[in-house]
């Protein structure tokens, strides 16, 4: 975990100094660092499952049965035309339903950040110059 940090934080310096090549974007950075949130995440779930052991006097905690998870079959590339419309399987469990719309509005989150940094990219970056026609056939 400590060669990820160290990584990013030198991916951080690539990204001030401005003879990197290639010089990472503030995009890559953003998305490296979603990674690293990731592991962090994972690994803070391993701490909290050993202390739950541990209150329970490092017995293993039985969790409820839960209903079995069907794996929807692949969907082919084009769907037969006399078939039915699909219809999605409204037995999910509430915790993949949260992570579903979690994951969901971080990637609008994402998105949105995205086109904000692109338009003040671009707004910045471009300049447009206008010739009337008329001097152009001088």
């Amino acid at each position: 975990m400590s060669q990820k940090f160290q990584q990013f934080r030198d991916l951080c310096e690539e990204n001030l100094n401005p003879n990197a090549h290639p010089r990472p974007t503030s995009q890559d950075l953003a998305g490296f660092w979603d990674m690293l949130q990731l592991s962090i995440e994972s690994i803070s779930m391993k701490f909290d499952e050993l202390h739950q052991l541990k209150a329970n006097n490092w017995k293993p905690i039985e969790l409820p049965e839960k209903k079995e998870k069907r794996i929807p079959p692949p969907v082919p590339k084009k769907p037969p035309k006399a078939h039915a419309p699909l219809i999605r399987d409204r037995s999910l469990e509430s915790s993949d339903r949260q992570r579903q719309e979690a994951r969901k509005r971080l990637m609008a989150a994402k998105r949105a950040a995205s086109v904000r940094q692109n338009s003040a990219t671009e707004s910045a970056d471009s300049i447009e110059i206008y010739i009337p026609e008329a001097q152009t056939r001088l």
